[in-house]
């Protein structure tokens, strides 16, 4: 090997060196923003769920409302995710591989609800399907 060759890989290897210590900080900044937004909020709802035992716990889930409720989301999510898939996949295909008439429309619906905040979305759904709303 020439002179010029292992300077290059020496110059190479410190500037690796040097991007470590960025590199590790911004791993670790990364795992603390995880740890904040999602570990720290599961965190605190398992202990307020389990705040008075176990017992009360297991005791609420088997409540025949809570039953019916965890019945009626897993029905929810049964029906929904496979409809998900499928249109959504579908739409995908069209709008990256096709030229066609309202595929900016079709963008736009797509894109709505990552516009309107969740609370504005629930908000609108109690309105409408709520005990006094117009599908209530």
């Amino acid at each position: 090997m020439s002179s010029a060759t292992l300077t290059a890989s020496a110059a190479n290897n410190a500037a690796r060196r040097g991007n470590a210590l960025g590199r590790r900080l911004l791993i670790i900044s990364a795992w603390l923003v995880f740890a904040f937004f999602l570990l720290l909020p599961l965190f605190v709802v398992a202990t307020e769920a389990l705040k008075q035992g176990v017992g009360v716990f297991v005791a609420s889930i088997l409540e025949p409302d809570a039953i019916s409720a965890l019945k009626l989301t897993l029905l929810a999510v049964g029906i929904a995710v496979p409809l998900n898939l499928v249109f959504g996949v579908a739409a995908a295909w069209c709008v990256s591989k096709y030229e066609f008439r309202g595929k900016s429309l079709l963008v736009t619906l797509i894109d709505l609800p990552f516009s309107v905040s969740p609370v504005i979305a629930g908000l609108i759904y109690v309105l409408l399907f709520g005990a006094q709303g117009y599908f209530g």
